[in-house]
């Protein structure tokens, strides 16, 4: 069970303590309610006895009775009540309702002054039904002594063997229906108790998809140390992801500084400003690849501002082009990621765009699953299939392009490759090429 769910476990644990405790409660029942029919029973046929003692006399040695009993169940034939009168180890009387029934020999009875009971005694004369007995033995005083005379009363256990089955099919209804309750109320009750957890999970999940930035709802006081440290966690995490850029930032700027006056100095070779030139650009690319990275509880941006933004700063920079960018972007499009890193993106691959299209550059964004998918195109001369591979190698760079494109595509695909997006260049309908980016929306 270590891997089932709460729920789950609960419904298992529940149905096996009602598989034990259904049984159980119906043989308690079953037996309490069979002990007291059997006292009734047992009262019942010792009432029908003692009538049989009040209305016996013994006329010297000869048994007398009347012909009609005060209990008429003994007087009708097969009402399933027999009684009869044992003296001197013979039948010397049974009722009208053992008309049916001859008695030869009577069942074994007790001393002077006792009664046994019998729950299930089979009769000789009738081997299909089994029933009560009920034998009690007086002492009458005869011509010359006291003689022992037995009276019994016999009942066909076929009517309380029908009235305690109808009794046991009701409990057992009544116990399924009581278990299907407690089922659904155990359900009920279980979706109750496990809501606060389904929040808290959805609010963790949308934590981590970027959606929210910390846990805010309100949870039962169980879950108020679990909260705070998750929401700890998070503040640490973003704190030190901080504190990592700043560090990488102050190096970044340490290393400008010799290097910017290493290729100020004069007379400097062109192989050695060559050299410096790519040394600098490696290290502003693998900073970027250290400070780059998706996070798990950096929430989602929206891509449509930053986009404007860039559109917007290209249109200064290749104004003197007459260059027409169109801009067709959903609104609900995001980035789980840095800003600063959708601009190196966003800015790269438009820049590369403006400097090699003719007269219009169209950009294109749709979100797509969890995917943010940005497409690219612009009127230019286009890349060839040699040239696509070639510009997505560091240092690379394309002569239809100005100075810096590879290091800017290579940047790009670096990016891309830390936050699990795609890069895919093709051709564009309008004749240039086709720059398609498919970036984590959540």
């Amino acid at each position: 069970m270590k891997n089932l769910s709460l729920r789950i476990r609960s419904i298992v644990l529940a149905l096996v303590a009602l598989l034990v405790f259904m049984p159980a409660t119906v043989v308690t029942l079953d037996r309490a309610y069979t002990s007291s029919l059997m006292q009734a029973k047992l009262s019942e046929l010792r009432l029908m006895g003692l009538a049989l003692v009040s209305a016996f006399e013994l006329d010297g040695e000869i048994p007398v009775m009347p012909e009609l009993l005060y209990e008429e169940q003994l007087n009708l034939p097969d009402s399933g009540y027999i009684g009869m009168i044992a003296f001197r180890g013979k039948v010397v009387w049974q009722s009208a309702s053992a008309l049916n029934f001859p008695i030869q020999s009577p069942p074994p009875a007790p001393a002077i002054g006792e009664e046994a009971f019998h729950a299930s005694f089979q009769p000789g004369f009738d081997s299909a039904h089994r029933y009560f007995s009920y034998v009690f033995t007086a002492e009458f005083a005869g011509d010359e002594r006291f003689e022992p005379v037995h009276f019994y009363i016999l009942n066909d256990k076929s009517a309380f063997d029908r009235e305690r089955d109808t009794f046991l099919s009701t409990v057992w209804r009544g116990m399924l229906l009581l278990t299907a309750g407690l089922l659904v109320l155990l359900v009920i009750g279980m979706n109750v108790v496990l809501s606060p957890v389904r929040k808290l999970i959805d609010d963790i999940r949308n934590t981590a998809r970027g959606r929210q930035d910390s846990l805010s709802r309100t949870y039962p006081s169980e879950f108020d140390g679990l909260k705070t440290s998750i929401n700890q966690l998070i503040n640490a995490e973003a704190e030190q992801r901080t504190r990592y850029k700043n560090s990488l930032g102050d190096l970044a700027h340490s290393l400008k500084t010799p290097l910017a006056v290493a290729m100020g100095a004069r007379p400097l070779a062109s192989e050695a400003k060559d050299a410096l030139t790519q040394i600098d650009a490696l290290i502003q690319r693998q900073l970027k690849r250290a400070t780059a990275g998706q996070h798990s509880w950096q929430v989602a941006m929206p891509v449509a501002p930053t986009l404007r933004k860039v559109i917007a700063a290209m249109e200064k920079v290749h104004r003197q082009a007459a260059l027409t960018i169109y801009n067709d972007c959903d609104n609900d499009c995001t980035f789980k990621g840095d800003k600063t890193d959708l601009l190196e993106i966003l800015g790269n691959v438009l820049d590369n765009a403006c400097k090699a299209a003719t007269s219009a550059v169209w950009v294109k964004a749709a979100c797509v699953s969890n995917w943010t998918v940005l497409v690219v195109e612009d009127d230019g001369p286009g890349i060839s299939e040699e040239d696509k591979q070639r510009l997505l190698q560091r240092g690379e760079r394309l002569d239809s392009y100005a100075d810096g494109h590879g290091i800017g595509m290579a940047v790009v695909s670096d990016l891309l490759a830390i936050y699990g997006g795609l890069l895919r260049i093709d051709k564009s309908q309008h004749g240039g090429a086709c720059i398609e980016i498919k970036l984590p929306a959540a």
